[in-house]
């Protein structure tokens, strides 16, 4: 029985990653969460009854990096009626040295 006020949601509940941790591993990569639900840094999770969800959410990006600009896809690699064989000419800005 939780004795958190409001009490941990159930391992078997929709939001059952927001009960409390109440052992914490993080060297090993995982927690225990007061419902009895062991997490995984990789966001994999052993339930109390030893079924398991594998990892749901993305590790190696952040939220953060997936809205900025750099992750937006140009226009030219987006239509892909618009292909060219030949890569764009570079340009030279270096000046040679005196």
């Amino acid at each position: 029985m939780c004795p958190h006020t409001p009490p941990c949601p159930d391992a078997r509940a929709l939001d059952r990653e927001a009960a409390r941790t109440v052992v914490s591993h993080p060297e090993q990569g995982w927690s225990l969460l007061c419902n009895g639900i062991v997490v995984f840094e990789d966001t994999g999770e052993l339930l109390p009854g030893g079924d398991t969800i594998a990892p749901h959410r993305p590790t190696d990006v952040s939220a953060h990096s997936m809205s900025t600009p750099s992750m937006i896809m140009p226009a030219t690699h987006a239509n892909p009626s618009r292909t060219s064989t030949n890569p764009p000419a570079a340009t030279a800005t270096a000046e040679p040295a005196a």
